[in-house]
């Protein structure tokens, strides 16, 4: 192989390894969005649309290969929702979504279920016991670690109002409060990430978890008080979201420093 063929390779696996090192894009709301929708002349409203409009801002930047969209537990009426959400989304047709039991929320974290952090680009959590079908967000707990790795390695992550002591035991800093509050309005991030959604939208019925604490984490929408409801990430995992795009890993450095190795001896022959 000549140098210079040898010298291009160098160069794609060190940008190639430095755009995926960070991948997963995340929104985490206070709102108990799918308690507070409904379908209308075939379209999503009020609250079912901003769940739409998280999984269409959330899925371009899946990065991991991956076009299912796993359901975390939801029944009844959170399932309905998070199934509306999807099936009216631009993501269909062209993703596909299943449903994940509670009880098998074991192997699907650990990677050995059917369905696990291994095959799925997007988990969609409920708002916990605040809509009928909603998963306890203690649930999670036990699964805070895996969650931040698979959004590490570039899944992506919608979740409501359960509580959030998983993010909790994953960021002890940020401070996740009870609301119980009608009205959110979008920020600049929020009417960006969420084209098409109005703050009547988000206001169709209440919310429940506020959020402080969480630089350098968006913040998408605030209510009344000022209290931010929503915040999300476009990148990187939830304990290290969305670093400078520009620092390669460590190991990309060595590569780079190879490849140029390479072209000053390409150089050097060409002299």
């Amino acid at each position: 192989m000549k140098l210079t063929n040898l010298f291009r390779i160098l160069l794609m696996t060190v940008f190639m390894g430095a755009s995926s090192a960070y991948a997963g894009p995340f929104i985490l709301a206070g709102t108990d969005a799918d308690d507070h929708g409904f379908v209308s002349g075939g379209a999503n409203v009020d609250g079912w649309l901003f769940m739409q409009k998280a999984l269409e801002n959330i899925a371009p930047g899946v990065t991991n290969g991956n076009t299912t969209v796993a359901i975390m537990g939801s029944s009844g009426s959170a399932g309905a929702a998070a199934n509306s959400a999807f099936n009216l989304s631009s993501l269909n047709p062209g993703w596909s979504v299943t449903t994940v039991d509670t009880v098998d929320f074991a192997g699907f974290f650990n990677g050995t279920g059917t369905t696990n952090v291994n095959n799925v680009g997007i988990m969609m959590m409920d708002s916990g016991l605040n809509v009928g079908g909603g998963v306890d967000g203690s649930l999670f707990t036990p699964y805070a670690s895996a969650i931040d790795t698979f959004v590490g390695n570039g899944g992506g992550l919608f979740s409501q109002a359960n509580g959030y002591d998983w993010l909790s035991a994953l960021l002890p800093s940020v401070t996740t409060s009870g609301e119980f509050q009608t009205g959110i309005t979008l920020t600049a991030a929020g009417q960006a990430a969420f084209p098409g959604l109005t703050n009547a939208d988000l206001s169709a019925g209440p919310h429940h978890n506020s959020f402080d604490n969480f630089s350098p984490l968006s913040s998408l929408g605030v209510n009344s008080n000022g209290n931010t409801i929503i915040i999300g990430s476009a990148g990187g995992s939830i304990t290290n979201p969305e670093p400078p795009a520009s620092v390669p890993e460590p190991g990309t450095l060595a590569l780079f420093g190879l490849g140029l190795a390479g072209l000053s001896l390409v150089r050097r022959r060409k002299s």
